[in-house]
């Protein structure tokens, strides 16, 4: 049924306001969704976006899910699926791939940003604690979250405003545990898990065989990750290896080949807004500034993967919008050439 109704919703225009004025819950419930089904769409709202049904609205998450080719394309993990690939030397790569081969000095690090300036036509300063810079034109790639926190004169539009400051993150952690052996392939298990109980929601295996690497990558995601997260640093590395023990049917194993934990807190992080892996919108704001985030703003463009048609909230969609950005860019520059 989620299949089949986010199908139905436009990518670029997801314009439907009996579906924006309700939650994922509500909708859920409105099609007599048993509780068994509910608890499995709950899993998909944490996994996907750290968020409970009830707090997202239904068009948004149908939205999430048609920009990602559809709900079952975005959970598979056959080809063309969400999850299927993976980079063996870490995302990170591709950030630092493409900084490599721009000139050196190029990308400034630890150079926050706190207001934006119009000076003129094509003419912008772009200001903060240890960064100055006048530009012609200028691409926002910060999230959503993060965007109130800058200054822009003139002001934004009150539609902007509205729909980043109406995102929001829900708990969302990842954990890596690492063992000295893949234990759960020797039962024939492939890793995959998904958990209706306990602090973990998925569970995948993110091993490299060929680097002899063996990890379960562990997603803590919603109200039971966070209450998961409350725990003293002892306790909650117990409890992964308890719940992934009792999955596996391995209870003593888990513990006697685990060597170590690997973990980022996304809520600690103000250039992330303080959230993964994409904030998400509460009923009643996308139907009616569907556009805002993507628009630009006179000589401001934004970018970043909540503003993409396709694979919102992952990599995939954060390049289509920088392409779709530096594209604006170039149009726009060589309109005033053209002119000139």
């Amino acid at each position: 049924m989620v299949e089949h109704d986010c199908q139905q919703v436009d990518p670029s225009c997801p314009h439907d306001s009996s579906l924006d004025t309700i939650t994922f819950a509500e909708y859920l419930r409105s099609r007599n969704a048993s509780s068994v089904a509910i608890s499995t769409a709950t899993v998909w709202t944490r996994a996907m976006l750290g968020q409970e049904p009830e707090d997202i609205s239904a068009l948004f998450f149908l939205h999430y899910c048609k920009s990602g080719g559809g709900l079952l394309q975005m959970r598979s993990d056959r080809e063309h699926g969400g999850q299927f690939l993976r980079i063996r030397q870490g995302t990170q790569l591709l950030a630092k791939g493409l900084a490599a081969a721009l000139p050196t000095g190029t990308v400034q690090l630890s150079s926050a940003i706190s207001s934006v300036e119009r000076l003129g036509n094509q003419r912008i300063q772009v200001s903060g604690p240890n960064v100055s810079l006048t530009a012609r034109k200028v691409i926002c790639a910060v999230p959503p979250t993060v965007l109130p926190t800058i200054t822009f004169v003139p002001a934004l539009p009150a539609s902007k405003l509205l729909i980043a400051s109406s995102y929001s993150y829900g708990f969302y952690m990842k954990t890596m545990l690492v063992f000295r052996t893949p234990f759960w392939v020797s039962k024939g298990f492939c890793g995959l898990v998904q958990s209706f109980s306990g602090p973990i929601s998925i569970i995948r295996d993110t091993s490299i065989p060929v680097d002899n690497k063996h990890v379960l990558t562990c997603f803590m995601a919603g109200i039971p990750g966070q209450e998961w997260s409350q725990l003293p640093s002892a306790a909650r590395q117990d409890a992964l290896l308890k719940q992934v023990g009792q999955v596996y049917g391995e209870p003593v194993k888990a513990y006697e080949e685990f060597e170590e934990l690997l973990e980022y807190n996304w809520k600690a992080d103000s250039d992330s807004g303080y959230g993964c892996p994409s904030p998400s919108l509460p009923p009643g704001v996308l139907d009616s500034a569907v556009d805002a985030m993507r628009n630009p703003f006179g000589d401001v463009h934004f970018v970043g993967t909540e503003t993409a048609e396709q694979w919102k909230g992952y990599m995939e969609g954060a390049i289509r919008s920088g392409e779709r950005g530096a594209e604006e860019v170039r149009a726009g520059l060589e309109h005033v050439v053209a002119k000139m």
